[in-house]
């Protein structure tokens, strides 16, 4: 499996927004690296996964199996977010 490809920046907007209001929960923080948006740190993989509720109506499955960090940072670098090596 892979992102879902209509997933667009006005949904990730939609995850960041999550996260400022409920934060990051326990076991998604970012380890390696980060998007960086108006100078926070966000993990990638949560995003898309947050993200695709907005898209597609549920969470984005965080296995390995169904996406991996590196398509989650190439993801976001090609919606034009910033990564970063935390």
């Amino acid at each position: 499996m892979s992102i879902p490809s209509n997933i667009n920046r006005e949904h990730i907007f939609q995850a960041i927004i999550r996260i400022e209001k409920e934060g990051i929960p326990a076991r998604r923080y970012a380890r390696e690296y980060a998007m960086w948006y108006e100078e926070k740190e966000y993990p990638c993989k949560l995003i898309i996964s947050w993200a695709n509720i907005y898209a597609n109506g549920k969470e984005l499955d965080s296995n390995p199996k169904v996406f991996n960090t590196y398509m989650a940072q190439d993801y976001l670098a090609n919606k034009g977010f910033k990564i970063i090596k935390i």
